[in-house]
């Protein structure tokens, strides 16, 4: 036994103590345990212990749990594959580094315990652990940071591991005038990602031969003010971060677990939804139009079509109240639906009467976070790229979209977002991405409520969410908070800060049996769990680094999170993961166990 530093998944960016073990040959192992205990033998609470598996074990191909008060934690299930090989076992504990690693192992019958002691030591240098937000606590000024957040925050995070090395490169240029090597580097990288978004957000609407177009829905329109910003802020190395902390209390324990299944390159995963029987991961690849179903049990990959001829890229997930999949593109203005028992398509390419194309980007969900109609059978969506709200009728193909009124004051292009029906299934309300704006519609009467808008201009609220009682909770992508407002009484109910505001909010997800409000982070590698009720959060940060999240959605039987790591753009370095987390606090009646037991369906 030694401790190495190399992983084969260099993006869990761990402070680690990673296990080769090679005396056992032959035998399985059934459980794996330990502790973690500091240098002075003081235990570790609520650290992550991660098991990279080897390529090919079936079901997950990283299980990471949590230590309790006393520093123990154990894996949950059986692992069959044969410690022949290297293990890669990583601790990650904000604050840590690796020190040392003691194992042991029994055997019993035919199968062995490995048990394991992680040792680990302080260190002021987080910035193995720490999510990128950490370096943006250098814009202590909120509008200047949601402005950052807004225009350099769609695609990837921001500094990722390969934002932080660039700036390592500008810092070892010792150029004599270090401001303007500064100025010059970043000028060139915002052009650059500039290009790369207008390549990404075009390739389904250019011909052959056509010129990518600059003004593509994501493109950074201030680029020298982004990199007047990243030249004053980003000023050394970007190798060390310290005093950063969560900003709540974490919520995993020793029953908490996460599962990852990664999906290799090349891909760009957008969404992930956990349906059918056996359960399966169906993850949406946004750089073709694959879907891919993944066996949580056996880890088993499949590829399905969407059966279209043009490039549509499927993109928001939907679950539908028979289990069935609903695909909305980034392209093209299809969507499609899988029954996933019998495993048959149907696709609608939709159209106004007017000869609009439709940008279809959210479906129009309900508080258990399935797709609704309203009481004609119409299926109702948010129209990013006429700016409008619509419907289209499944029996026939018909559509109509209806253009978003404008905000008073806020001016320029903007891009409605977010949808969701209320409990009566007589209104749709929305969210406008670039403006700060939100608003409903009344479907009955075909006329706009609203629009009702953010204090910040750049709150950027994207995807929202609604509860039992049509309270609407909006992420708000840019100012970082977390926003409740009443759709009966059209009052806001309160605005609250995030426990880190640079974390960019993608989405909130209502939870009806936790009564509790989910909200993933693009830019904070955790999720947060906010408490109604009590108007707190709690943490839960996840295994790794370059954590894009877009959506999580709530498995209505076992309560598990589902959700995928989405850096848009395929070039993008970055995990391609979907996840499934157990919360471990026992809430929902059913328990997950599939995952819990790989070899089941062997």
């Amino acid at each position: 036994m030694y401790v190495h530093t190399h992983m084969r998944r260099a993006s869990i960016g761990a402070v680690a103590a990673v296990l080769a073990v090679t005396s056992i040959t032959t035998l399985a192992a059934t459980k794996i345990t330990g502790s973690v205990v500091d240098t002075n033998g003081n235990s570790v609470a609520q650290a992550q212990v991660v098991f990279d598996r080897d390529e090919g074990a079936p079901g997950a191909s990283v299980v990471t749990v949590f230590t309790n008060a006393q520093g123990e934690f154990s894996f949950p299930g059986a692992y069959p594959e044969a410690f022949d090989a290297t293990t890669a076992i990583t601790v990650r504990a904000l604050g840590y580094r690796a020190a040392d690693a003691v194992m042991r192992n029994t055997a019993h019958g035919a199968d062995t315990h490995l048990a394991l002691t992680l040792i680990v030591s302080r260190t002021d240098n987080q910035a193995d652990v720490a999510p990128p937000s950490a370096w943006l606590r250098r814009l202590s000024d909120r509008r200047q940071q949601s402005d950052f957040i807004m225009s350099c925050i769609d695609c990837h995070q921001v500094p990722a591991p390969e934002v932080r090395n660039y700036a390592a490169s500008i810092a070892d240029l010792h150029a004599a005038d270090p401001v303007a090597a500064r100025a010059q580097s970043w000028n060139a990288i915002v052009k650059y990602m500039n290009y790369l978004s207008a390549w990404e957000f075009s390739r389904g609407a250019r011909d052959t031969g056509e010129k990518v177009d600059a003004d593509a829905v994501y493109s950074v329109t201030n680029g020298e003010q982004v990199a007047a910003t990243l030249t004053r802020i980003f000023d050394d190395r970007l190798d060390t971060v310290s005093g950063f902390d969560w900003g709540a209390p974490v919520i995993a324990d020793e029953n908490t677990v996460i599962w990852e299944y990664e999906v290799p390159h090349p891909n760009a995963v957008r969404e992930a939804l956990m349906l059918g029987d056996p359960a399966k991961l169906w993850i949406a690849d946004v750089s073709s139009n694959r879907m891919f179903a993944v066996d949580v049990a056996t880890g088993k990959q499949e590829v399905h079509e969407v059966p279209v001829d043009v490039l549509m890229s499927p993109h928001s997930l939907h679950r539908g109240q028979d289990g069935s999949l609903w695909v909305t593109p980034l392209f093209n203005s299809i969507v499609g639906h899988l029954d996933i028992k019998s495993g048959k398509w149907q696709t609608w390419r939709l159209r106004t009467p007017d000869g609009k194309d439709p940008g279809i980007h959210d479906l129009s969900f309900g508080y258990e976070h399935e797709l609704l109609t309203d009481k004609d059978g119409l299926i109702w969506f948010s129209d990013i790229g006429n700016n409008s709200v619509g419907y289209f009728d499944p029996r026939d193909g018909k559509s109509e979209v209806w253009e978003a009124p404008p905000s008073p004051g806020r001016d320029g292009a903007t891009s409605l977002y977010g949808l969701i029906m209320t409990k009566d299934r007589k209104e749709v309300w929305y969210s406008q991405l670039a403006n700060g704006t939100f608003g409903g519609f009344d479907i009955e009467k075909r006329e706009y409520i609203g629009p009702f808008q953010f204090p910040d201009p750049n709150a950027g609220p994207r995807r929202i969410t609604i509860d039992d009682n049509d309270i609407i909770y909006f992420a708000l992508y840019g100012s970082g908070q977390l926003a409740a407002f009443d759709a009966k009484a059209r009052k806001m109910v309160g605005v609250y800060d995030l426990p880190d505001t640079a974390s960019a909010p993608y989405s909130a997800t209502w939870d009806p049996v936790r009564r509790v409000v989910w909200i993933p982070t693009s830019n904070g590698d955790v999720i947060y769990r906010f408490d109604p009720a009590t108007t707190t959060f709690g943490v839960l940060p996840l295994p790794r680094t370059q954590t894009f999240l877009r959506m999580v959605d709530v498995d209505p039987q076992t309560g598990v999170l589902i959700s995928s790591y989405a850096n848009i753009v395929d070039v993008v370095q970055g995990p391609r993961m979907a996840l499934i987390i157990e919360p471990g606090d026992n809430a929902y009646p059913k328990k997950f166990t599939r995952a819990t037991l790989p070899e089941a369906n062997q």
